[in-house]
């Protein structure tokens, strides 16, 4: 017959097993607590790596809003969203172009012009929040 454990004992074999479950279940959440950097590729016959980056920029999220709310870029510029709120945002166009994931403080998404033209864009979980990218 085995011998009944204490509360104590109990604890004291559970605590590391619990404690490995918290950390796999938060860095499988989090990503491991990379910031998240997604290239969405273009419609028609881009790919993101395809043709080089000829420049690079990044927008803000601040405050609920995009800083600059319109940028004026070249054709093969990446453009990065970095989210510096406390709640979360995305990068989305509202032609379907592109769409980040919901954005975590600090994380953040990238995408690639090589199109010249007018690209609006918003927050899908804020639709107030709007820019553009001017790409000519």
């Amino acid at each position: 017959m085995k011998p009944e454990l204490s509360t104590k004992q109990r604890a004291v074999w559970l605590l590391p097993i619990l404690s490995i479950a918290i950390v796999a279940t938060l860095m499988f959440l989090s990503g491991c607590g990379a910031s998240r950097t997604n290239f969405a590729a273009e419609k028609g016959n881009h790919t993101p790596d395809e043709g080089p980056v000829n420049a690079e920029i990044e927008i803000k999220i601040e405050n609920y809003v995009f800083v600059p709310a319109e940028a004026t870029i070249a054709p093969g510029t990446r453009v990065t969203w970095v989210n510096k709120d406390d709640a979360p945002h995305t990068a989305t166009s509202t032609d379907d172009r592109f769409s980040s994931d919901g954005l975590d403080t600090d994380d953040k998404y990238s995408f690639v012009f090589r199109d010249k033209g007018d690209f609006s864009y918003y927050c899908a979980l804020h639709p107030h929040m709007k820019g553009v990218i001017k790409v000519q």
